[in-house]
């Protein structure tokens, strides 16, 4: 089945290499199908999750936070996730 809309989102991982700390920033997605969101380490019925919302931060990034039965799951995204809150609602 092909995901109604995937969100990118930015994983940071911090690693000390000879003595010196490297922060490695990869993309992950967020994907949303009629069923379900995935994440890269977690797969959310739609019913188990009770929002979605975000909060702006500074420089063009944000905070995509998902409510679900085990807690808030927190995402930082580099794009608006307007689009993804809207077909997410419209699923509700």
């Amino acid at each position: 089945m092909k995901a109604i809309y995937s969100q990118p989102f930015m994983q940071t991982e911090r690693r000390i290499e000879e003595e010196t700390q490297k922060t490695i920033e990869t993309v992950g997605y967020i994907r949303l199908y009629k069923d379900r969101i995935e994440t890269p380490s977690n797969v959310f019925v739609i019913g188990d999750v009770f929002d979605v919302t975000s909060r702006s931060l500074s420089a063009g990034y944000c905070f995509l936070y998902l409510h679900t039965i085990i807690g808030v799951r927190t995402f930082v995204i580099k794009s608006s996730p307007d689009r993804f809150i809207l077909h997410y609602r419209s699923l509700k």
